[in-house]
C-alpha cells in the first residue's frame, strides 16, 4: 500500500527544522519565517506551473495580525505559533513505525493514529510544508496546505475558522493531549449490500430505535453521539480555501478531522469515512454569518 510522503521524509527537512526552531524564539519575524518555509516546501509536480515563489501568500495574514488586539496578537505570536512549531518539529519521532498509508478508493480500512502525531500533522498543515497537490497532479486528493487559506482572511468566517484552529493547539497546551487514539475508518458498501425498494418491503426486521428531538443543536451534542456530516467527494470541499459551507465549518469545529485530507482519496458514492474520538474545540454561535 502506498505511503504518504511526510515533510520529515523530504530532503529539505534539516533546513525546515531550522526555520521551525526560529519560530520558537522571542525575536522571530514570524511572517518572514512563514514565507521562508513556504518558499522552501511549496513545490509541485506540474511542469506547467511557475517555479517562482508567491510572495503574497501571507499578505492578508499580516493584515489580520495587525488588526487584532494587542493581547490576541501577542498570544498568537508568542504562545500559539511557537507551540505549533514545537509540535511540527516532533513529526519524525511521532510517525507510525510502518508509516502513514493512503486510504484508497474502494478499499475498506481502519487505522488508529496517536493524537500527538495528528497534532503534528495539523501544525505542518498550517506551515504549508507538504508538497503542493493540484487537480492535475493529484485528482483524488486535497492539497494539504494552508497556502490558499490565508488569502480569504478578510472574511469574518475565515477569521473564525483560523481562531478555531489556533484554539485547538491552545487547548492541547493548556489541558495536555488526551490519551485516546483517533480512529479513522473507511467503509465500502458492496453491490451485495445494496437494498432495493422491494428488499425493504419484504424485510420483516424492525428498524433501529429513533428519537426525534425538537430542541438543541448539532454542534452541542455530547461526546457519545455520532455526528453525520454530508461531505463532498473530496472531503472538506473548500475548507482549506474560502469555503463556508456546513461541511467546512464542521471540520473547523473538530480540526483533527482535517488530518483525513492528507491521506484519504476522494469518496465514491458507496463509501463513507468516520473518525472516532476527535476533539470538538468550538461551536457555531452565528450560523447566518458562519461565526464559530
Amino acid at each position: 500500500m502506498a505511503l504518504v510522503m511526510l515533510p520529515c521524509d523530504m530532503p529539505w527537512w534539516p533546513m525546515l527544522q531550522r526555520h521551525l526552531k526560529h519560530l520558537t524564539t522571542p525575536d522571530c519575524d514570524h511572517v518572514s519565517a512563514l514565507q521562508s518555509i513556504h518558499n522552501l516546501c511549496n513545490v509541485g509536480l506540474d511542469p506547467d506551473e511557475r517555479d517562482s515563489p508567491d510572495l503574497t501568500v501571507f499578505t492578508v495574514l499580516e493584515t489580520f495580525l495587525a488588526e487584532v488586539s494587542e493581547t490576541e496578537r501577542s498570544h498568537i505570536l508568542n504562545s500559539t505559533l511557537p507551540a505549533m512549531a514545537r509540535r511540527a518539529l516532533n513529526l519524525r519521532s511521532l510517525r507510525p513505525p510502518s508509516g502513514l498509508h493512503f486510504s484508497l478508493q474502494q478499499q475498506q480500512d481502519r487505522v488508529e493514529l496517536d493524537r500527538d502525531f495528528v497534532a503534528s500533522l495539523l501544525a505542518h498543515l498550517f506551515f504549508s510544508t507538504f508538497p503542493k497537490r493540484t487537480l492535475k497532479t493529484h485528482p483524488t486528493l486535497q492539497d494539504f496546505n494552508f497556502s490558499n487559506f490565508f488569502k480569504h482572511l478578510d472574511q469574518n468566517y475565515q477569521k473564525a475558522k483560523l481562531r478555531s484552529f489556533f484554539h485547538y493547539f491552545d487547548l492541547l497546551e493548556g489541558n495536555g493531549v488526551p490519551s485516546s487514539k483517533i480512529i479513522f475508518s473507511r467503509q465500502v458498501m458492496t453491490g451485495k449490500e445494496w437494498l432495493t425498494i422491494e428488499d425493504w418491503l419484504e424485510c420483516g426486521l424492525p428498524l433501529c430505535p429513533l428519537i426525534i428531538r425538537h430542541e438543541g443543536r448539532l454542534d452541542r451534542a455530547t461526546s457519545d453521539h455520532l455526528v453525520v456530516c454530508f461531505s463532498s467527494s473530496r472531503i472538506g470541499g473548500q475548507v482549506l480555501g474560502g469555503g463556508s459551507s456546513w461541511e467546512c465549518l464542521q471540520l473547523c469545529l473538530c480540526p483533527e478531522v482535517l488530518s483525513a485530507l492528507l491521506f484519504c482519496e476522494a469518496l465514491e458514492d458507496n463509501e463513507v469515512v468516520s473518525l472516532d474520538s476527535v476533539i470538538q474545540v468550538a461551536r457555531v454561535n452565528d450560523p447566518r454569518y458562519k461565526a464559530v
